[in-house]
């Protein structure tokens, strides 16, 4: 995808776009960010209860803990660039709020740029702000992947398995 640049925008409707159309994407944009985490919280606890109540076989296990985590680094770079696009656009609303013409023309068109689908994680560690803006989605998305993962792998019915899991998170005695 090609960038738009200053000169491009002097002759066309990108504008104006207005205030309440700003508004609108940002709602449409943060329903999108909490549809990715209703899916995701499915998925994890689907992963962390998968053959509940009976041992799960280890090749199973690992299977199915493979392909959670391929979700889980795929999901999370879609979660980052919804985090991405909502900072830019709130940008943009803060520049139209204050009749900011220049400021609003810039961000504006950093908005449109920034518009992507989600990509490797990893990519939107390297940009400016990123601990702030990526941080505690990113601890959160974690600590569930690790959560789920013990879940899933406590319960796996191979003795070597069993003989180094703890016996407080295999229930035993409660």
């Amino acid at each position: 995808m090609s960038s738009v640049d200053k000169s491009d925008t002097q002759d066309t409707l990108l504008l104006k776009i207005d205030a309440p159309k700003i508004v609108d994407l940002i709602m449409t944009k943060q329903t999108q960010l909490y549809g990715l985490w209703a899916v995701y919280t499915a998925v994890e606890f689907t992963a962390g209860s998968f053959g509940m109540g009976k041992p799960v076989p280890l090749g199973v296990a690992i299977a199915v803990w493979f392909g959670v985590w391929a979700f889980n680094f795929g999901h999370l770079g879609f979660v980052l660039q919804c985090l991405t696009e909502l900072k830019v656009m709130r940008a943009a609303l803060k520049a139209a709020v204050t009749n900011d013409k220049g400021a609003y023309q810039e961000t504006l068109i950093s908005a449109v740029n920034q518009i992507d689908e989600g990509c490797f994680f990893l990519f939107y560690y390297f940009k400016d702000d990123a601990r702030k803006t990526y941080g505690m989605a990113s601890f959160v998305h974690f600590f569930i992947d690790a959560c789920a993962s013990v879940a899933l792998l406590i319960r796996v019915g191979n003795p070597w398995v069993q003989a180094h899991v703890p016996e407080f998170l295999r229930g035993v005695g409660l």
